[in-house]
This record gives structure tokens, C-alpha cells and sequence, in this order.
């Protein structure tokens, strides 16, 4: 029973003596255990290799990488590349790993075992990175950690070239698809200004001009038309003029059989007057046209013809030439003349006119077209902008992905010359020259102090739960009465002899177990695992 006042020192020195095989017995056992699992657990060697990432040999201002994936990421991707059944399972075989486990479990539990016992740590600010491998065989070890390195070194090479390639080939599928939509764009411009020619913003100016020109026609047509409607309108007022002349003529005529020469002459004279209206025309037209124009000659030898007639007459009255009756057919026949003169004129002016009338309607027509195309041309040229705006999108994200295209060709020709960003190995893994597992100054440190706790814990309880009193305080402290009387031990002969006895047994207890865990000790560390035949792992 452990007191609950006095415990000192003193106590505990005799509750150690008291409790000393319960102490001593759990300490031999464990630390025995510990010794003979140091010696017997299987000796694992470690071997490890360190892999630089060299960053790209072109200066990036020049060529940019396509692989923009970070280095754990591509480890990550490598890893599981590497960790896959097909690969790992190749390795084993290759190597003979695992005999033990292909022989009483099966392949995927010695992959899931190798898959264990491959190692990848990332160090140095992702600059380089370690690959470790551990087994029971350090050759093996060290063969299939270089096997790792390189395989490592492999796929990183054909993952960066398979994204640089697999870049290179989606640009290769957009700018065709690109192409497509620039060539249907094309086609749809140039049908379009095939389909609106004249109507394009291009070709306002020259309808504007043209207009200005066909306008300018017209103006022209229009006064010309009036200007041969006004003469019409003189030659029609003369030709009735003169139509009236001669009815008045052929009446005269008439009466010339029955009246004098002299009263014939003075009918005649009398008409000279008429000459008023030729010479006014003719004044007219000289404001307007030169004397070598048509219409001014014509007229002035209708004046000459007039003047002449009279004068023909007068002379023939004067002289007595000739008879009534010729003086009269002189005179009907020059107003025949002119009659005949003025309709020819007439119909030759109706006919100009028609055709004056026939060149307005087809400037009108085209004035018309030209005018419907500059009404027109604002629709139009919005039309156009949204078909160009269509284009030139369409041709700008056809340059830009011409221009990624050649930089993702750079780049891809970058990693199949493998001067992009690289691994490459530091150190090759080497023979390993001493086991990483077990640990045997730590294993048996960690058992010591496990044999000390359990033999100190189990002495302990055992002192806890027995309920013996050792001496009077005890007693006192338990009953809380005083003890007036203590009788001591009396030891007889047969006694101390069996109290001799007990303390050379445990004396050669003691050694005997004291002896066990040196030479066990003694034992383990005197054993060289490398000169130890390693099982095939």
C-alpha cells in the first residue's frame, strides 16, 4: 500500500527492493524483445537520387515556352504516369522485385507495395527534386532508383513536347476553321459588291458627279426645248401670217382681171408692210445665234424673196411689161415658197423637238437611278460596314493565331531540340552502404526506456494494490490511532538460509539476464548487413 503522507525517498528505495522482480522482469522482457526485433527485422536499404530542373536555354524574350504548367503539377502528372500498374509491374519483373509477395499474394499487392515504397520530395524552391527507392537489395536498389530518375527524365521530355505538339495542332485547328469563316466572308463581300455595283460607298462620289453631269443635260435639253418651242410658236405665227398673205393674194388675184394695173399695184404695195414681222424675227434670232446660223439665213432670204417680189412688180408697172394676170401668179407663187419654207421648218422642229422630248426622258431615267442610288447609299454602306466589321474580325483573329501558330512551332522545335526547361540528374543513385531500416540505436533506445517505463509502471500498481502495512507510521496513518508496540522480525538459522539462498538465486538471475541482453546487444551490432545475404526483393 503506498502511503499517502511520507512519501519520501527512503520509501521509494524500499518499495524498489520490494517490488524488484516486477521491475526487473518486464525491463528483461521488453528490452529482449527489443533486441531480438533489431536482429531479426528485415534490413532495408535506401538509395535516392537528385534530379537539377534547368530552366529553358533560350532566353524567353526570344522563344515562349507553350508549357506554362508548374513543376508540381507536371511532378503530380509524371508521378502517376510512373506509379501506373503497366510501368511499375514492367519494373518488377525486370528486376525480380518482390518474389515473396508474387509467391503468396498476387502482382497488384507487390505493385501496391512498390508504389509504397518509391518516395518523391520536392526541395530546394522547386528547383530540384529528389527520387528515393527502398528495398531489401541495395544493387537492386540503387538500379531501379536510376531506372526511376530516367524514367522521370523521359516522360518529362515527351510531356512537354506532347503539349507543345498538341498546342502547335489546335492553332493548326483554328486557323483552318478560321480560314473557312475568312473564305465564306470573302465571298460574301465580293458577291456583295458584285450584287450592289455603283450602289458602294466608293462610288458615291462618281453618281454624285454624274447626277451633277445628267442634271447639267438636262438644264441644257430643257432650254434648248424651249427655245425650239418659242421659234416654233415665230415660225407658226408666220405661217399663218403668210397663209393669210396669200389668201389675200389669191383674192386679189381675182379681182385683178376686173380692176386696173394701177389699183393692182397699190393692192400690192400695200402688203410690203408685212416685211415688219421677218425683219423682228430676224432681230430676235440675231440676240440669240450668229448670222451663219440656219434659222437667220433662212429668214433673210424669205426677206429677200419679199423685197424682190415687189420690186419685180413695181418695175414690171412701171415699164408696162406684163399683164395683170402674171404679176398675180408671181406673187401666189412666192408665197407658196415661203409657206412651203416655214412648214418644212416647222416639221423639222416638231421632229427636233421629239427628240429633245425622247433625250429628257432617258437623262430623267438615269437621274432617276442615280438618285435611287445615292437615297440607297447610306443602307448600303451600313450593309457593307457590317459585312467588312465580319471580315476584318475574322482576318484579325486569323493574323493573331498565324502569329501564336509560329511562336508555338518556335516553341515546340524549342523542346524536340530539348533546349527548353529540362531535368537532369545531379547525383546518381549509389550502392547504399548501410540499411535505413531498422534503426538500432534508436529502436533500442526507444525499448529501453519502454522496458524501463512498463517495469517501473507494473512494480508501481503492484505496490498500489497490495494492501501489507511495513511499518508503524503506516499504520498510524491508516487507523489514525498511535502504535504503542512493535514486534520485529525474529529470523531464525533455517531463515537467513533461505534468505542467502533467495539473494544468490537472484544474484545469478540478475547476471544470467544481465549477460543475455549484452551479448545480444553485443550480437546485433557486431552483425554487418551488407555482408549478410539479402533475399531477393
Amino acid at each position: 500500500m503506498i502511503p499517502k503522507q511520507d512519501l519520501n525517498l527512503n520509501y521509494i528505495r524500499e518499495a524498489l527492493l520490494r517490488r524488484f522482480w516486477y521491475l526487473v522482469i518486464p525491463f528483461f522482457i521488453i528490452f529482449l524483445g527489443a533486441i531480438l526485433y533489431c536482429m531479426s527485422a528485415p534490413t532495408v536499404f535506401r538509395a535516392q537520387t537528385s534530379i537539377l530542373v534547368e530552366p529553358q536555354k533560350v532566353p524567353g524574350e526570344y522563344v515562349s515556352s507553350t508549357v506554362t504548367i508548374d513543376l508540381h503539377s507536371r511532378l503530380r502528372t509524371i508521378t502517376q504516369q510512373i506509379k501506373s500498374r503497366t510501368r511499375l509491374e514492367k519494373i518488377i519483373k525486370d528486376y525480380d522485385l518482390y518474389p515473396e509477395i508474387r509467391e503468396y499474394a498476387t502482382m497488384t499487392d507487390a505493385v501496391e507495395a512498390f508504389r509504397r515504397d518509391i518516395e518523391i520530395n520536392v526541395r530546394g524552391g522547386n528547383q530540384a527534386f529528389e527520387v528515393a527507392f527502398e528495398g531489401r537489395d541495395p544493387a537492386k536498389v540503387r538500379d531501379v532508383t536510376n531506372t526511376i530518375a530516367n524514367l522521370f527524365i523521359e516522360d518529362n521530355l515527351k510531356l512537354r513536347e506532347a503539349q507543345a505538339a498538341g498546342t502547335t495542332l489546335f492553332l493548326d485547328r483554328e486557323m483552318e476553321r478560321l480560314k473557312q469563316m475568312l473564305e465564306q466572308k470573302d465571298t460574301a463581300l465580293r458577291e456583295f459588291k458584285e450584287k450592289y455595283m455603283g450602289l458602294l460607298p466608293e462610288h458615291m462620289p462618281q453618281n454624285h458627279q454624274m447626277m451633277s453631269h445628267l442634271q447639267q443635260q438636262l438644264d441644257s435639253v430643257n432650254a434648248t426645248l424651249q427655245q425650239t418651242k418659242d421659234r416654233k410658236v415665230l415660225m407658226q405665227n408666220q405661217l399663218n401670217s403668210l397663209r393669210r398673205m396669200q389668201a389675200e393674194a389669191n383674192a386679189s388675184a381675182s379681182a385683178a382681171v376686173e380692176m386696173p394695173d394701177t389699183a393692182y399695184q397699190d393692192s400690192t404695195i400695200r402688203r410690203s408692210p408685212d416685211l415688219a414681222e421677218l425683219y423682228d424675227r430676224l432681230k430676235s434670232l440675231r440676240t440669240r445665234y450668229s448670222d451663219k446660223h440656219p434659222d437667220v439665213l433662212k429668214t433673210k432670204a424669205a426677206i429677200a424673196k419679199l423685197e424682190k417680189g415687189p420690186a419685180v412688180i413695181t418695175e414690171d408697172t412701171g415699164e408696162d411689161s406684163g399683164s395683170d394676170a402674171s404679176r398675180t401668179v408671181s406673187g401666189t407663187s412666192l408665197f407658196s415658197e415661203q409657206i412651203a419654207d416655214l412648214t418644212a421648218q416647222v416639221g423639222s422642229m416638231n421632229r427636233e423637238m421629239n427628240q429633245l422630248l425622247l433625250k429628257k426622258g432617258k437623262i430623267e431615267a438615269e437621274l432617276n437611278i442615280y438618285r435611287d442610288r445615292i437615297e440607297n447609299g447610306p443602307k448600303i454602306e451600313q450593309m457593307l460596314l457590317d459585312l467588312r466589321r465580319g471580315y476584318a474580325e475574322v482576318d484579325q483573329n486569323y493574323r493573331s493565331l498565324l502569329d501564336k501558330k509560329f511562336k508555338a512551332k518556335l516553341a515546340e522545335n524549342l523542346e524536340v531540340a530539348q533546349q527548353g526547361e529540362q531535368f537532369t540528374i545531379l547525383d546518381h543513385a549509389r550502392l547504399p552502404e548501410k540499411p535505413s531500416k531498422p534503426q538500432k540505436k534508436k529502436l533500442l533506445l526507444m525499448g529501453f526506456l519502454l522496458a524501463m517505463s512498463a517495469g517501473l509502471g507494473l512494480a508501481g500498481v503492484m505496490e498500489y494494490l497490495d494492501p501489507s502495512f511495513f511499518s508503524a507510521k503506516e499504520v498510524e496513518s491508516q487507523l489514525e490511532f498511535p502504535v504503542l508496540v512493535s514486534i520485529p522480525v525474529i529470523m531464525t538459522d533455517k531463515d537467513r538460509s533461505g534468505i542467502l539462498l533467495k539473494r544468490a538465486l537472484s544474484a545469478a538471475a540478475l547476471v544470467s539476464m544481465a549477460c543475455i541482453l549484452i551479448g545480444a546487444i553485443y550480437l546485433l551490432m557486431s552483425m554487418d548487413p551488407m555482408a549478410i545475404p539479402q533475399s531477393p526483393s
